[in-house]
């Protein structure tokens, strides 16, 4: 049996180009970028946040043959209910 040439293990490999690496870090950051931002400004409840809400249900109370309809303060705000996560 004869042996072959140049068929060793881990034979020494040309380093590539510094352009192509330049080039293929540049669109990793661009994709880890553009992902990161469209998850900050697409994410949900974010209004919730930073506004109360307000209260804009009317009581009416019936007392002895007279009703009383009750507006809710529009300068009052309560916050929004806290979100659950189902485990």
């Amino acid at each position: 049996m004869s042996a072959r040439k140049g068929s060793r293990r881990g034979g020494w490999k040309p380093p590539r180009d510094r352009h192509e690496v330049l080039v293929a870090v540049l669109a990793s950051l661009a994709v880890i970028i553009v992902t990161a931002s469209l998850v900050w400004f697409l994410r949900p409840n974010r209004e919730s946040e930073s506004e109360p809400t307000v209260d804009t249900v009317a009581t009416t109370t019936t007392v002895a043959g007279a009703t009383t309809t009750t507006l809710p303060d529009p300068t009052a705000t309560t916050a929004a209910p806290p979100t659950t996560v189902a485990p």
